[in-house]
């Protein structure tokens, strides 16, 4: 018994055919690729940095902070991983770039044991957190591995 494709399911295969005509030597090259410094000195004397680094992926994790009437939200979203205790031990907000400590801490969010979203949220009273930081100043995230080392997350602006 011979089936017969429609036009639709002729066009689906036809378009997956060609992604995939597209990623296969891509991913081929990204295996071959390494990690370069390419600087030369141009006719000032000037050192250009042409390349530090290929990178196939980028970081996804970003921060985000949010004022709603007397409560701050801080978030981090974007993980390469559920946020739960396989992974991750905690995600930081700070004022400032330097890794979490108490002078900078602003929020803290402890990963459960379970859990499979990407990302996580911490809310804090608007007065707590005018005391440790201005309106238009960066909040910084920060992501405590499992292996309990620091990763950074971006930044966010604060507005209240």
């Amino acid at each position: 018994m011979r089936m017969k494709l429609g036009r639709k399911a002729t066009l689906c295969f036809s378009t997956i055919a060609l992604l995939f005509s597209v990623i296969a030597p891509l991913s081929a090259s990204a295996d071959a690729a390494t990690v370069t410094l390419d600087t030369y000195k141009n006719f000032t004397n000037q050192e250009i940095v042409l390349s530090q680094s290929v990178k196939f992926k980028d970081d996804t994790a970003y921060t985000d902070v949010s004022v709603t009437g007397k409560r701050v939200k801080f978030s981090i979203n974007g993980l390469e991983n559920p946020f739960n205790a396989n992974y991750y031990n905690r995600l930081v907000w700070t004022s400032d770039e330097n890794t979490p400590s108490i002078e900078n801490t602003l929020s803290v969010k402890i990963a459960p044991k379970t859990g499979s979203l990407y990302g996580s949220s911490s809310y804090e009273n608007l007065s707590l957190i005018k005391q440790k930081i201005n309106s238009d100043s960066k909040v910084y995230g920060w992501i405590q591995l499992e292996s309990k080392e620091w990763a950074k997350a971006g930044s966010a602006i604060i507005k209240y």
